[in-house]
């Protein structure tokens, strides 16, 4: 994935003991939070210059499995996360994001998309990515 993916490098990067894993994470917010690259890219499969090389499936696996961030944010403090404001800034895309992922598995990025739940996730991570680069 290109640094300019989405726009300049993100903030607080020099405040954490694994900055470029922080920035894998701020970048899988961003698109979490991003329905129109959702639908161009996770749903319609087209991709433009500059665009990050992702699917939900490893969005999901950078937040969830790679950092551990939705699943035990408190325990990131320092390695990836900055603050106990950017672990409660989390904490509501995990209690979003996880029962959707345990409900449908391993189904298709629009399928995930199309759940009701969808639009609270995309905000979710939006307030999430809001809070991280500030």
């Amino acid at each position: 994935m290109s640094p300019h993916a989405y726009g300049s490098r993100p903030h607080r990067t020099d405040r954490v003991e694994f900055p470029d894993v922080r920035t894998q994470v701020l970048w899988s917010l961003r698109s979490l939070s991003d329905v129109h690259h959702q639908e161009r890219v996770w749903r319609n499969g087209v991709r433009e210059a500059g665009d990050a090389v992702d699917d939900l499936t490893s969005v999901i696996h950078v937040l969830f499995d790679d950092t551990r961030v939705l699943e035990d944010p408190e325990n990131r403090v320092g390695w990836v996360l900055v603050s106990d404001q950017e672990v409660r800034a989390l904490q509501p895309l995990a209690t979003l994001l996880d029962p959707l992922i345990d409900r449908l598995g391993d189904a298709p990025d629009a399928a995930y998309m199309d759940a009701p739940e969808w639009p609270g996730v995309v905000e979710a991570a939006r307030h999430a990515f809001e809070t991280m680069t500030r």
